[in-house]
This record gives structure tokens, C-alpha cells and sequence, in this order.
């Protein structure tokens, strides 16, 4: 497995790992579900060039930070409310509300709120920019430098109040974020709106073919590394989580990456559905419902979200729920998935079934 980079779209999308192949089996959860977002989402990219940048709309980072509630009765009232403003000409600091209203509103279960944000909030596009600099050194020593910028993209589209996140001091760094604040973007949008947002930037230079000569055991060394370097980094952590969903899920570093990884980015899908996964296998359902509620609400379903959320369901009782979700689960796995995991799915899905047919949930084998 070559990189696997975490945060680097709205939706957690990798574009580290080239082939989206079927897992070999054993393989972690964690493993497993990556691999099935990679299949569907059909990331089977050539590479790229040697500098590479990606981006990360980080609207949801604005939405972490509500303090607001809304309680199921609530939401048609306050979801209307949004819509009539964003009727009219809302201000920075009212779109900001808006958008954390909307995310409140569709925590609520209100599908309607979560259906407008996928529809009505817009990614800043690239218009120009993005000749990063590299020195001849780096050239001719086949160097492998990562940098990552945290900034944020204005509403005119220009890259502005930008930190060094990873590679402060590195040869190479200023000039690259010179390129940055010279670079223009369409701006983000909510109901056509323009919006000042938070972005991430990652820059990497890859001198292919000596950094795929490296071996897994130094890739994993490196992803240690950089969390040690860079601790505040989402990239930097959510990098050796997956490391070692791969390579070493039975480390005990492993729970530790993935709760540090959801903490630095909340609402990113793979770490909350790692982390709920742990929970589940814990007994701790209320605790792991709390967190995979977010990747249930994605666009594209990921059947290991799905059976995350059937567990903590069932764990709690609600088997109407587990049976509604495992079913789908098992519905949207491929067929060409290995087919000790299609049983395995299969199978869980009959315990809920034989299990919720019975008087008493409480007598009901245990999800994990």
C-alpha cells in the first residue's frame, strides 16, 4: 500500500492509494473499509505529477463548534427559518449561522436539511495557480517533502491567513505558500451565496520511482514520524491510522490514532466509523451511535458504516432499525467482495432476524 491520505475533500476522498483492489483477507475493519469506499468511489487514478496538490473543504470545521440543539419537532420550523434567509442577502456572519443551523437541523434527522446541504453548499473550483517549487536538490537526492497549509479561501476566491501545518522550516515551504496566496478559486457557495471557508492544502513531492521502492515497514516508520513531528496535524494522524488499520491494527497505538484522528476532524467519516467500530466491539452502543451518526448521513453508503450502525442499534435494542440498516448493508456489498466477508454480513444479518423474531431483545446474542 503506498500513501493513504485522510482529510483531502468534503467527504474524506484518498487519493494516495492508486488501485482500488480487493482486499486480501484477514484484514482489519478499519482496512476493510477504506478499501470499499476507494471500489466505490472508483479512485483508480495514474499518478500524478511530481508536485501534487490536494484540497480539503473543510465547511464542516465552521459547523464543529455549534452549540446548537434541535430537537426533532423543532427542525421543519428551524430548517424553514435557514431557507427564508438564505432567501435574501445574508451577511458572512449569518451564512456561517446558516450553515451550522443546517447541520444541527439534519442531526436531528430532519433528511430534508441534509438533502439542501449537499445540494446548496458548493466547493471553491480552481481557476489559476499551482506551480509549486521544488529545488534541484530535492531533484537529484530523490527527496520526498510534504507540506500541508491550513488557510482560508475568501470570498473574491483568493488563499488568505494561511499556516504552516506541516513542513515549516523546509526547503521549499515559503515559496510554495507564496504560490498559495497567488492562486485564485471560485469561492464557496451556500444557495448561491459566497462564503469565506476554511481549506486545507496539501503539497507533495514524490521522486518516483525511489519512494515506491520503500517498504511498508518505513512507510509505517515515516507515519509514526510524522505524528511526532507534527501532533496537531489531521493529516499527519488520520495517515498513521490507516497505516495501521493495514499493517498493525492489534498495536495499541492503533485505538489511540483513531480517536486522535476523529478529535482533530470530527465529522470525517472514516475515523468517527473506526472509532464507533471500537465502541460497538466494547459494548459501549449509546457511545458509538453518538459518533456514526455523521457517516450514516453521507451521500454514497459504505456497507461498513451501514453494519457500524446496525450493531449499535441492536446493542441498544432497536431492532427494527439494525435489521432496516444490515439489510441494506448487505445489499450494497459487490460481488466481486471477498466471500467470507459477503457471509460474514449474511450471517449477522440472520442473528438480527432470529433475534428481534424473539420475545425479548435482551435475549438477543451479542452484536459484536
Amino acid at each position: 500500500m503506498r500513501w493513504s491520505w485522510l482529510f483531502l475533500s468534503l467527504l474524506f476522498i484518498s487519493t494516495g492509494c492508486r488501485h482500488a483492489d480487493i482486499p486480501k483477507l484477514p484484514a482489519s475493519h478499519g482496512h476493510l473499509s477504506f478499501a470499499m469506499e476507494r471500489l466505490l468511489a472508483k479512485k483508480d487514478t495514474p499518478p500524478g505529477p511530481l508536485w501534487e496538490e490536494s484540497l480539503r473543504n473543510e465547511a464542516t470545521s465552521l459547523l464543529d463548534t455549534s452549540t446548537l440543539e434541535v430537537e426533532p419537532e423543532q427542525a421543519p420550523a428551524v430548517f424553514a427559518e435557514v431557507v427564508q434567509l438564505l432567501r435574501g442577502t445574508p451577511s458572512e456572519e449569518e451564512l456561517t449561522r446558516a450553515l451550522s443551523d443546517l447541520r444541527a437541523v439534519c442531526d436531528a434527522g430532519f433528511h430534508e436539511a441534509c438533502e439542501f446541504m449537499r445540494k446548496e453548499l458548493g466547493n471553491p473550483k480552481k481557476i489559476s495557480g499551482g506551480r509549486y517549487h521544488f529545488t534541484k536538490e530535492m531533484i537529484e537526492q530523490q527527496k520526498f517533502a510534504f507540506m500541508v497549509f491550513r488557510c482560508r479561501i475568501n470570498t473574491e476566491g483568493w488563499v488568505r491567513d494561511c499556516t504552516i501545518v506541516e513542513g515549516d522550516g523546509m526547503d521549499g515551504a515559503e515559496q510554495n505558500l507564496a504560490v498559495l496566496f497567488r492562486s485564485r478559486f471560485s469561492p464557496a457557495t451556500l444557495a448561491g451565496h459566497p462564503m469565506s471557508i476554511p481549506y486545507t492544502f496539501s503539497v507533495r513531492f514524490r521522486p518516483a520511482p525511489a519512494w515506491d521502492g520503500l517498504s511498508r515497514a518505513e512507510v509505517l516508520a515515516w507515519a509514526r514520524l510524522r505524528v511526532s513531528q507534527y501532533p496537531q496535524s489531521t493529516l499527519a494522524w488520520g495517515n498513521l491510522a490507516l497505516e495501521l488499520a493495514d499493517q498493525a491494527p492489534e498495536d495499541p497505538l492503533y485505538p489511540q490514532a483513531v480517536a486522535r484522528a476523529h478529535a482533530l476532524a470530527p465529522k470525517a467519516w472514516w475515523p468517527a466509523t473506526e472509532l464507533a467500530w471500537q465502541r460497538v466491539q466494547a459494548g459501549q452502543y449509546a457511545a458509538a451511535m453518538m459518533v456514526v451518526r455523521t457517516p450514516m448521513r453521507r451521500e454514497r453508503e459504505n456497507p461498513y458504516v451501514l453494519e457500524t450502525g446496525a450493531a449499535a442499534h441492536f446493542g441498544l435494542g432497536q431492532c427494527a432499525e439494525a435489521l432496516k440498516l444490515q439489510e441494506r448493508a448487505v445489499g450494497l456489498l459487490p460481488e466481486e467482495w471477498p466471500a467470507p466477508e459477503r457471509e460474514r454480513f449474511q450471517r449477522k444479518l440472520k442473528d438480527y432476524q432470529a433475534a428481534c423474531a424473539a420475545p425479548a431483545v435482551s435475549a438477543a446474542p451479542d452484536p459484536r
